[in-house]
């Protein structure tokens, strides 16, 4: 693709592109058969129009679900030519090799690549020592021959290093099978199904997680199987894992509130760490001679503690003081030096820290818009720290940090695709202030050019479960930057940008939080001069959907168009559902239906129950089909409700991806295609002419 000089991307007027500045609705607008149904919650009562879809099965599910895909079929039928152009503009960049870092397990070290032309990644390995030969470990071109949707879960080399076990995925609905590979042979041996993605080794034995029992099972040699450990609280969910020693296998409980490790070493049981207790949460390493956890039981934000075994009173360890403030995100080992990764106010430091001796030392920091990212040691001919540099303008850089030297010096990179404008591309982070005076940060960036206030602004939220938006590079972001968008992440209350606090300011009955800070930054934003008041969107995936929606009900003229991508929309129906897996875990972030002053609380917020008699943005909903932590049913009876309610005349579309899961499809074009729709979506519903 030719890409314009940089006056002609930058100067952005809007225009009247079809449906873009319209105010008739489209024609043919599909209409959901209404079956109405009372619910009876407390002191709240509410009629659902739709409550048949959770059935998509059900006759009218059925015909609804055909009207809406023909729709979107005709809506978007005089845009192919834009659409496919920018679909090739997507896909170009799938041209470009990519080679990840090696990795020292054992006598072999990993790494895996994709090739031009493949879908998936080749996982190989060649001997540390007098290295040959690449050896292929598995290669998921060839796993996923057939399938509609491939996913990898994990995998394990076992103590002999002679097979592989994988988990993977073949559907999209979190399910995953269990293979074995002999790597003389290449022979693969299928093993078990319904279970997580996490699996190891003990032995010649191989534990996988079990979701129907939500156990750990042991798979034999010899094809029988056995639980090793159950657990029986629903909010929790189970792991499991080989330690670095690659001998002790890790088990791990945990809910968004706690945490309880156990360990089982070679012919040994299993070996309790520390009980769970309310709030303490704490992460587990074990090397050849040490145990070291992260754990906020000393410190909300974070602390590292060195412990013995049989410690299992967190009150008995030994907690390292930082000389720092902010939170402990991560840390690595090597010999007896540590490298801990600390995040302040969105910078990340790394220090390099001696436990025995007390010093310290800070070794590197990050600016606006990047990020670090700790990676396993290298033990191998040049043994020290590794780790990643990430930025949302520059493609990923990865270092090594001799300890004896104290040096970093860069390893590889990763490549650009041909339409990245080295040097042309800037980052801004602003905190402006919410409704109730907390500074909320925002991260822009952009290309240089036209003036800010003259250009579509593109926001992303998500704040839930302490779970921060990526701060990286993207090359699919490049055709909206290159057109002049600002593209934003909005660091929303519930979300662990800021630490622990953050996210608790941004949950429960905290929850609305969440949404005021993405109509607050978005105003504070525009009123600085930055984005065209009449050219701002917004997206937000799956609990950031949530966000979306309830400001497509709470503030629906201040963006002209928002992306819904799998959102959850339905919360108190959901929440209210114990069969679904995900429900008694979720109740510990957004609320418990059951407590009257939660359900008054989720019913004020829920989109779904909220929809009113009022002119809805142009709205672009994605759901997949396969979907197995929000159901597909959700979006539809939310665009099916909007459709029935609203007094305007933009343009509501709903995109549900036959083949793919939670995360979207596995399908590098399909993830293209997908990509493609929404940018020409924003586009053409902001005005813009390209």
């Amino acid at each position: 693709m030719k890409i314009p000089n940089k006056t002609s991307i930058l100067v952005i007027v809007p225009v009247l592109v079809l449906w873009g500045c319209s105010e008739e609705p489209p024609r043919n607008t599909p209409r959901a058969e209404s079956h109405p149904e009372e619910f009876l919650l407390q002191d709240i009562s509410w009629i659902d129009p739709y409550a048949y879809m959770v059935d998509l099965e059900h006759p009218d599910a059925v015909q609804y679900i055909a009207h809406e895909q023909q729709y979107l079929a005709e809506q978007t039928e005089p845009w192919r030519p834009k659409l496919k152009g920018m679909m090739s503009e997507l896909n170009a960049q799938l041209s470009i090799e990519r080679k990840t870092t090696p990795v020292v397990t054992g006598n072999f070290e990993y790494h895996s690549e994709i090739r031009k032309g493949h879908q998936y990644p080749v996982y190989y390995r060649r001997p540390k020592v007098l290295p040959g030969d690449q050896q292929v470990v598995i290669d998921l071109n060839e796993l996923s021959n057939g399938a509609d949707y491939y996913a990898l879960g994990g995998f394990s080399i076992s103590p002999d290093e002679q097979t592989v076990a994988f988990t993977e995925d073949r559907t999209g609905d979190g399910n995953h099978t269990l293979r074995l590979r002999d790597l003389d042979s290449g022979v693969v041996t299928t093993i078990a199904d319904g279970l997580e993605p996490n699996l190891a080794w003990n032995g010649d034995v191989v534990l996988a997680v079990e979701k129907e029992t939500n156990s750990v099972v042991e798979h034999m040699p010899d094809g029988q199987k056995a639980i090793l450990y159950r657990e029986t609280d629903p909010a929790f969910s189970l792991s499991v894992r080989t330690a670095r020693d690659r001998k002790t296998v890790v088990i791990t409980s945990e809910s968004h509130r706690a945490t309880e490790i156990r360990v089982l070493s070679p012919g040994g049981e299993l070996q309790l760490i520390a009980p769970r207790q309310e709030g303490h949460r704490y992460r587990l390493m074990i090397g050849a001679d040490h145990m070291t956890v992260l754990s906020n039981y000393k410190r909300p934000e974070y602390a590292i503690a060195l412990i013995q075994e049989g410690e299992v009173n967190p009150s008995d360890w030994q907690f390292f003081e930082l000389n720092l403030p902010g939170s402990v995100v991560d840390f690595e080992r090597f010999d007896k030096h540590l490298l801990v990764q600390v995040r302040n106010r969105l910078r990340d430091e790394l220090v390099l820290i001696e436990p025995v001796t007390g010093y310290q030392q800070s070794i590197l920091a990050t600016g606006a818009g990047e990020s670090f990212r700790l990676m396993q040691p290298d033990h191998g001919a040049a043994p020290g720290f590794q780790f990643r540099k990430r930025s949302l303008i520059q493609p990923e850089r990865r270092y090594r940090m001799s300890v004896s030297e104290k040096v970093v010096r860069e390893i590889d990179s990763d490549s650009a695709p041909g339409n990245y404008l080295r040097d042309q591309y800037r980052v801004e982070e602003h905190w402006l202030s919410a409704r109730d005076g907390t500074e909320v940060p925002v991260t822009l960036v952009y290309k240089e050019g036209a003036a800010l206030a003259s250009r579509p602004l593109y926001l992303t939220a998500y704040g839930a479960y302490g779970v921060s938006l990526p701060i990286a590079f993207d090359p699919t972001r490049l055709p909206l930057l290159n057109r002049g968008f600002v593209l934003g992440i909005v660091h929303v209350r519930g979300g662990g940008d800021l630490g622990e606090a953050w996210h608790f300011s941004g949950r429960h009955l905290n929850k609305k939080n969440t949404f005021n800070d993405l109509v607050d930054v978005a105003n504070r934003l525009v009123e600085s001069g930055i984005g065209h008041p009449e050219m701002l969107a917004a997206r937000g995936a799956s609990a950031g959907g949530t966000v979306i929606a309830v400001v497509a009900n709470e503030a629906p003229a201040l963006f002209k168009v928002l992306v819904a991508d799998v959102p959850f929309v339905d919360v108190i129906t959901t929440l209210l559902d114990p069969t679904l897996p995900l429900t008694e875990s979720d109740i510990l972030e957004w609320g418990n239906p059951d407590v009257p002053a939660d359900a008054r609380y989720l019913f004020e917020y829920s989109p779904y129950h909220q929809v009113r008699a009022q002119a809805y943005p142009h709205l672009l909903v994605q759901a997949s089909r396969n979907d197995g932590r929000v159901g597909t049913h959700e979006a539809l009876k939310w665009i099916a409700k909007i459709r029935e309610r609203t007094t305007g005349g933009a343009l509501q579309l709903i995109d549900i991806e036959g083949h793919s899961g939670h995360l979207g499809a596995s399908d590098q074009y399909l993830r293209r295609r997908k990509q493609a729709l929404e940018y020409t979506f924003v586009i053409r519903g902001l005005g813009l002419g390209d």
